[in-house]
């Protein structure tokens, strides 16, 4: 979220202060855990041989991946049956991948597909008659990865309207849940859990609790100081995992962290400029004369993704949608002012500084069993808007996009070893 930065750093002050008494509430450093729930931390850690150090979304760079200290990739699986019921051709080319990295000693946490992915195959949680058929995907899934993934993560981030709708939140909830309950009985080693991400860390939980027991783990996708311009510490990760961990009495893996290592904030008359090329429009204020016309002069990417999902909305909320969230950024092609930890430049040694620092605080938590990096490299595109040269998707990885280790590697490599 976007707010003007007048309010953003009246906002940030207030959580500057709030942060260390929330942490102290939450104990930071130590959590209070049952004897039950120390032993379900000792045993999802035998079972994955440690804490899980790991990536998202990796290059068949094996040798610098372990070199960096990471034993573990998270990947999402394609759906894997085709339109005749047959397992996929696609699916099978993404399996032999993974076994690949299985093969070198690095294990798969594997996204399952999201709600959207078993539509489109006719099977819709929303109604009852289909709960078979996407337990039956479940189950195939997990069998057929035996052996390559040591965890399952069911889809990912219900709570973010991208991944999320058209379901509601009790429906992504219980998406989730007849998965896990199809799974848990036959993971044998394999960790099932779910992860939480956007609105879903406040909402998701309570609406979890009823399958809680077919759960090993909980995630959790954390980005402060990336989308919003508002959170300055990094405190405010081990705060918000410990928040998760109290609300959730389960096992904790950082899911999804990362640091932007590029970006900043365009001046007034750069966005001028880009209002007036691409939108041919000469202000904000113009363009929400007839926000509609304006959305069509968004890359197509970015336009096909807020029609699908803001199409019911009026004109003044799609306006503000675009103009004080993070669609901002990617019109932009910005990291807005003040978007940023104290610290913590959005710059290649920022960045690098960032995972130096954070990544003993996360493994001090005694309730958290693993870290995933977002993301292994950098992109050529923003995978959100299309463009080239937008800094919001583009700027992540342990490597350029050509494969060259960047600050941050090293300072990957020094922590995950430590």
């Amino acid at each position: 979220m976007q707010v003007p930065s007048s309010a953003a750093k009246a906002i940030s002050l207030l959580l500057a202060i709030l942060t260390p008494m929330l942490s102290l509430f939450f104990g930071v450093s130590e959590v209070a855990m049952t004897q039950k729930e120390k032993a379900a931390v000792v045993e999802a850690l035998d079972k994955v041989d440690g804490f899980m150090a790991g990536v998202c979304h990796p290059d068949p760079a094996y040798k610098q991946i372990k070199k960096a200290n990471i034993g573990w990739i998270r990947e999402d699986a394609p759906y894997p049956y085709d339109e005749n019921g047959k397992v996929s051709v696609y699916y099978k080319a993404w399996k032999k991948e993974m076994k690949a990295y299985a093969k070198r000693g690095i294990k798969l946490m594997v996204i399952t597909p999201y709600p959207d992915t078993f539509m489109e195959h006719g099977l819709d949680i929303r109604n009852d008659e289909d709960i078979p058929g996407i337990q039956k995907v479940a189950r195939f899934l997990l069998k057929d990865l035996r052996g390559i993934a040591g965890a399952v993560q069911i889809t990912n981030e219900m709570g973010v309207d991208r991944f999320t709708k058209p379901l509601t939140m009790e429906e992504a909830a219980k998406f989730i849940g007849v998965q896990a309950e199809a799974l848990y009985p036959i993971r044998g080693d394999i960790l099932i859990g779910y992860n939480l991400g956007g609105l879903g860390i406040v909402e998701l939980p309570p609406l979890m609790a009823k399958y809680n027991k077919y759960i090993d783990y909980v995630g959790i996708d954390l980005y402060f100081g990336c989308f919003e311009n508002i959170v300055k510490s990094i405190e405010t990760f081990p705060t918000l995992m410990k928040y998760a961990y109290t609300l959730t009495h389960k096992p904790i893996i950082l899911a999804e962290f990362g640091y932007i290592g590029l970006g900043e904030p365009k001046t007034p008359e750069q966005k001028q400029k880009i209002l007036q090329k691409r939108y041919k429009v000469n202000s904000e204020e113009e363009a929400r004369q007839d926000i509609n016309a304006f959305i069509k002069h968004m890359p197509k990417d970015l336009r096909d993704e807020f029609r699908g999902l803001y199409s019911d909305k009026s004109d003044s909320e799609k306006a503000d949608l675009i103009f004080k969230g993070e669609y901002a950024n990617h019109i932009y092609r910005e990291l807005s002012e003040g978007t940023g930890l104290d610290g913590y430049p959005h710059t290649p040694e920022g960045q690098a500084k960032f995972f130096a620092d954070l990544i003993p605080i996360i493994k001090d938590l005694d309730f958290c069993i693993g870290a995933f990096i977002y993301m292994w490299h950098d992109s050529e595109h923003c995978y959100v808007c299309g463009q080239k040269n937008c800094p919001v998707e583009t700027g992540w990885g342990l490597v350029d996009g050509e494969g060259n280790l960047k600050p941050v590697y090293y300072a990957v490599q020094k922590a995950f070893a430590e």
